[in-house]
């Protein structure tokens, strides 16, 4: 497996990355398709109609947020790593000893929060003899991905894993706190025996917890909740 570093647009939108499902028309605009796009994912997230006011808010906040983030990392990424590494947060240091102290060669994350800031804030927080782990996002696809379907917030997705059908590795992303001008950083291990179980409920809680930093610019499931899901079906 060759190394993948994080080759990221704004916010995370990756020039000729594939997403198996179909994109909007193209008469939409650019801003069209995104909100169309976020409310589609957002409406499995909170659990609400694609349409509904609390979707269109939660959209709203994150266009804002995404500015406010890009500014932010593209500031942070000038600054020296003594200053970097002051405003680095660690959500459980003990997970992070056992990181520091685990062989797994591969870190798994998708395009949330200080995407851009993951692979250098994991270099800093490293023992200075440790080699530098994989970052495999799994909201990116390339040739050497391996589709998993997996149920995520109720419904069936497809999410992009490293090819090998059994690895050891880590789950990181790296959020900003209220400011933008800090980071935490949010680790979890994942078992090879339980690997699938693990991912997804990492990916529900990361996903949960920091949705207001979620980059979702691609679609996750095909359709909006509401017509995937039997309780929200008729309430769009």
């Amino acid at each position: 497996m060759r190394d993948f570093g994080f080759v990221w647009g704004d916010m995370g939108v990756v020039a000729g990355s594939h997403h198996p499902y179909v994109s909007l028309p193209s008469h939409h605009s650019e801003k069209d398709q995104r909100v169309s796009i976020l409310s589609l994912n957002l409406s499995y997230v909170l659990h609400e109609p694609s349409s509904s006011a609390t979707v269109g808010r939660f959209v709203q906040q994150l266009f804002v947020n995404a500015r406010s983030a890009t500014r932010a990392s593209r500031r942070m990424e000038t600054w020296t790593d003594e200053r970097l590494l002051p405003t680095i947060v660690v959500r459980d240091e003990r997970v992070l000893w056992d990181f520091q102290r685990d062989a797994s060669s591969i870190v798994l994350t998708i395009d949330l929060g200080a995407s851009s800031l993951l692979h250098r804030t994991l270099h800093l927080l490293l023992p200075s003899r440790s080699s530098i782990r994989t970052l495999w996002s799994v909201d990116h696809w390339s040739a050497e991905a391996r589709p998993y379907r997996c149920t995520l917030f109720r419904a069936e997705t497809t999410i992009a894993l490293p090819a090998p059908p059994e690895f050891r590795a880590w789950f990181a992303i790296l959020v900003f706190r209220p400011g933008w001008r800090s980071l935490l950083l949010d680790l979890s291990r994942l078992s090879v025996a339980t690997f699938h179980h693990d991912l997804v409920r990492t990916l529900e809680r990361v996903i949960r917890d920091y949705t207001d930093q979620w980059w979702c610019w691609r679609p996750w499931w095909p359709v909006p909740a509401e017509e995937a899901l039997p309780e929200l079906k008729g309430a769009g």
